[in-house]
């Protein structure tokens, strides 16, 4: 779990310093003003790239797969204009530190920290969906440096996390914890069905969970997750299976956290941070409620959330669902640059008025205004 983050001279960002809620963190602002470089940031600080003898040199292959910097050396991503050196520093609840450092025409990095037992890794969410591009993006045979040149490692990275099998362990947990059990169904019902990894790729199985009378069974082939405490039991279709990529994409994006769920790589209380990119990306603004409801319930099992976005929808969903007395923290990071000033400056509040100082709030108000004036026959 990262507790704070410090950014200096780093891509857009001369100076940003952000205290990170164990819970959920909403990061909002414009285009252009990093929201994609920071959730990066963390990505490639909470990775295996971070650690060890060779973490230099790891670092800077990581960072440079994560941003794709034209001339693939590390240095290009210190901030144009600036001839100090950048700096990534990152703070984790362990209690473990790593600070990263290089010049403009640096090839490695210096590392300080870092060293002791491994973090648990951070799940990067891209902006676009991963699921369908699984099957060509971990053949057995690709052609890599092609393959590197359309995707960064955000892509790649998820892919094989995906690719991962079922750990079996999911009943286990949703049996002990009943709470956690909510989750997997909420959004499998959300699409009417599940996302079965079959030969290198994923396919869907139509079907909800019911509530089931009795003993549950398991489907032998899929091994599907039947949670016997809460008397939940998946029950397909008699449909047949179809490609995911045949699939709408918001499903396959609700899919992907659905699949993180079922193999364990996403393991609330012992994984690293979620890292998600505009959610609400190809998302129907219906799914919103059901996806923040499923997100609130990963953070009270403990789950660290790190979201970034600019919809409206979204971030309202946030502001009416989230509940305090149920130990609900959401923390809003707005990310913005002052009139005539090119600097990126973070402001943080528990508080979801701090919307209302953003050009999100201001475009829906703008929006709402033209609706009004035009019902009232208004030129």
């Amino acid at each position: 779990m990262i507790t704070n983050l410090q950014l200096k001279n780093f891509t857009a960002f001369t100076e940003l310093t952000i205290d990170f809620s164990p819970g959920i963190n909403i990061v909002l602002g414009e285009n252009g003003t990093g929201k994609t470089q920071l959730l990066k940031a963390i990505l490639a600080l909470s990775g295996d790239a971070a650690h060890g003898a060779l973490a230099g040199e790891q670092l800077a292959r990581k960072l440079c797969r994560l941003y794709h910097p034209l001339s693939n050396q590390l240095g290009e991503l210190r901030r144009a204009g600036n001839r100090a050196g950048a700096l990534l520093s990152a703070t984790y609840a362990s209690g473990q530190h790593i600070t990263v450092k290089f010049n403009g025409s640096a090839t490695g990095a210096k590392v300080t920290g870092g060293m002791g037992a491994k973090l648990a890794p951070a799940i990067f969410i891209p902006t676009k969906e991963v699921l369908s591009l699984v099957r060509g993006l971990t053949a057995e045979e690709p052609h890599l440096p092609t393959i590197e040149r359309i995707f960064d490692d955000g892509y790649l990275d998820l892919a094989n996390t995906l690719q991962k099998e079922d750990d079996g362990n999911l009943q286990k947990k949703t049996q002990n914890n009943p709470r956690f059990s909510s989750i997997v169904p909420r959004l499998t019902n959300l699409i009417g069905g599940r996302y079965l990894l079959k030969e290198g790729g994923f396919c869907f199985q139509a079907g909800i969970y019911v509530e089931q009378q009795g003993e549950s069974t398991a489907d032998e082939e899929f091994a599907p997750q039947s949670f016997k405490d809460s008397k939940l039991s998946f029950k397909s279709t008699k449909s047949p299976l179809i490609s995911s990529g045949m699939t709408a994409e918001g499903f396959r994006k609700i899919g992907v956290l659905q699949r993180l769920l079922s193999n364990g790589s996403l393991n609330p209380g012992t994984s690293g941070p979620l890292l998600w990119d505009e959610p609400e990306s190809n998302l129907n603004p219906k799914l919103m409620k059901d996806l923040v409801m499923a997100l609130l319930e990963l953070a009270r099992n403990g789950q660290q959330v790190i979201l970034a976005t600019h919809d409206y929808v979204l971030l309202k969903w946030f502001d009416l669902l989230m509940d305090k007395g149920n130990g609900d923290h959401v923390v809003f990071h707005r990310l913005f640059r002052e009139a005539g000033s090119d600097d990126i400056q973070r402001e943080s509040q528990a508080d979801y008025s701090i919307v209302g100082r953003s050009a999100i709030s201001n475009t829906f108000a703008e929006l709402y205004d033209e609706d009004v004036k035009r019902a009232l026959g208004g030129d």
